[in-house]
C-alpha cells in the first residue's frame, strides 16, 4: 500500500445569513411597491370610469350601502331614489358652473401658453388636452323636457 495520506475532509463554505436576509428584504420590498403600484393603478381607473360614466354611481353607492348598512329592499330602493334625484341636482349645479370651470381652464392654457417656445406649446397643448379629457368630461346634457 501507498503512503499517502488521507485527505482532510473540507466543508463547503455556507452562504453568509446577512446575503439571505438582504435578498428576502429585496423581495419583500419589491412586491410592496408592485402591489402600491397596482393598488394605485386600479383606484385610478375606478376614479376615471365613475366620472366619465355618472349614471352608474347611484347604483354602486346604494350596493355599497346595502351591504354596510344592512338596508332591507325597501331601504335599498328609498336610498337609491333619493341618490338619483340628488345627482340630479348636482348635476344641474355643475352644468351651471362648468361654463365659469371651462373659462378658467383656457386661461390657464393661454398664460402658460405665452411663456413657452413654439415646439413646447404644442406638447403643451397636448398634455393639457389630455388631462382635460381624462379628469373634465364634458357635463351631462340637460334632462329631456318631453314626456317618456
Amino acid at each position: 500500500m501507498s503512503n499517502i495520506p488521507p485527505l482532510p475532509m473540507t466543508i463547503p463554505p455556507r452562504p453568509r445569513r446577512w446575503v439571505r436576509i438582504l435578498v428576502a428584504l429585496l423581495i419583500f420590498v419589491g412586491g410592496m411597491v408592485c402591489g402600491g403600484g397596482l393598488t394605485i393603478i386600479g383606484a385610478v381607473e375606478r376614479i376615471h370610469h365613475a366620472i366619465h360614466h355618472p349614471e352608474e354611481v347611484p347604483g354602486r353607492i346604494t350596493h355599497y350601502l346595502k351591504r354596510r348598512l344592512d338596508l332591507s329592499d325597501d331601504q335599498t330602493q328609498q336610498v337609491e331614489q333619493i341618490i338619483r334625484e340628488h345627482q340630479k341636482n348636482l348635476q344641474e349645479i355643475r352644468r351651471g358652473v362648468q361654463p365659469r370651470v371651462e373659462a378658467e381652464l383656457e386661461l390657464l392654457r393661454q398664460d402658460i401658453s405665452q411663456v413657452l417656445t413654439p415646439e413646447q406649446r404644442d406638447k403643451w397643448d397636448d398634455i393639457f388636452d389630455d388631462a382635460v379629457d381624462r379628469w373634465m368630461p364634458p357635463p351631462p346634457p340637460p334632462p329631456s323636457t318631453q314626456p317618456s
